[in-house]
């Protein structure tokens, strides 16, 4: 998703985050990933035209953006941590080959899922949000 700068900004002000550079050139970095960058990759996509901004205002930038509901992070089976600007119920297919996490959408799953723990719930927990992974490997880089 691309967002502008002033949309950010007005996302920021109505949440009750300050507004700084930093924090808005990290999170309009990840908005616009689709494949679910690392920290270490934000920095680097952003180092060339904003060389002051560290990792560790990366990293403190991406876990604000975790709190406030703006992003989720995505672990994967190397344990490493990506980050996800897309808030909404989907499903992630993750390339064991390439390494690459994708979206998956469909409606009847999400449904269903959502369907079944409405009904069925599990004792003793609330659940905020159902979240999927489904490891694989892509049939396009089976051959390569």
């Amino acid at each position: 998703m691309n967002l502008s700068l002033t949309q950010i900004k007005t996302q920021f002000q109505e949440l009750g985050i300050k507004s700084t550079l930093p924090r808005v050139v990290i999170y309009q970095s990840l908005a616009k990933s689709m494949h679910h960058p690392s920290a270490e990759e934000i920095h680097l996509a952003i180092q060339k035209k904003y060389p002051g901004v560290s990792l560790a205002t990366v990293y403190k930038t991406l876990d604000m953006l975790v709190q406030k509901s703006l992003a989720s992070k995505v672990v994967t089976n190397e344990d490493k941590v990506r980050y996800d600007s897309k808030m909404d119920n989907h499903i992630h297919l993750y390339c064991e080959k390439t390494q690459k996490i994708m979206d998956y959408e469909d409606q009847e799953l999400a449904d269903m899922l959502t369907g079944y723990f409405s009904k069925k719930g599990i004792p003793n927990f609330k659940i905020n949000k159902i979240q999927v992974n489904i490891n694989g490997e892509s049939k396009t880089t089976k051959n390569k």
